[in-house]
C-alpha cells in the first residue's frame, strides 16, 4: 500500500498522471500504471481493462473508494482512475507485488 501512495504521490507532484476514466482511456498506452477505484462501475472497467490489454498496462485495484483515490491524488473531487506515467519498473512490480499479498 505504501508503494502504492508513493507512486501516486510522486506522480501528481511531478504532472505525470491522467485522472478520469476518458483521460485514462485515451493516454494508456503512454502509461506505465492504472490504478482503479471501486467505484467504477463493471462497464467502465470492461472498456478499462480491454484497452489495458491490448497496450500491455497492468492495472491495479485500489483498496477504496473514488473519493479516497481523489484525496491521495490531493484533489477536492472523486476519481475513479488515473493513469501513472511516471513511475519506474521497480516501483510498478512493487505495487503488484503489494497487490498479491
Amino acid at each position: 500500500m505504501k508503494t502504492m501512495e508513493k507512486v501516486i504521490k510522486d506522480a501528481v507532484a511531478a504532472n505525470k498522471y491522467k485522472s478520469g476514466l476518458k483521460e485514462v482511456l485515451q493516454s494508456a498506452k503512454s502509461s506505465k500504471l492504472v490504478i482503479v477505484s471501486k467505484s467504477l462501475d463493471a462497464k467502465d472497467r470492461t472498456r478499462l481493462d480491454e484497452q489495458a490489454k491490448s497496450s500491455g498496462v497492468a492495472i491495479y485495484e485500489f483498496d477504496g473508494n473514488s473519493v479516497q483515490l481523489g484525496k491521495l491524488c490531493n484533489k477536492p473531487f472523486r476519481i475513479t482512475a488515473i493513469a501513472i506515467k511516471s513511475a519506474t519498473a521497480a516501483e510498478i512490480e512493487a505495487v503488484m507485488a503489494e497487490k498479491g499479498k
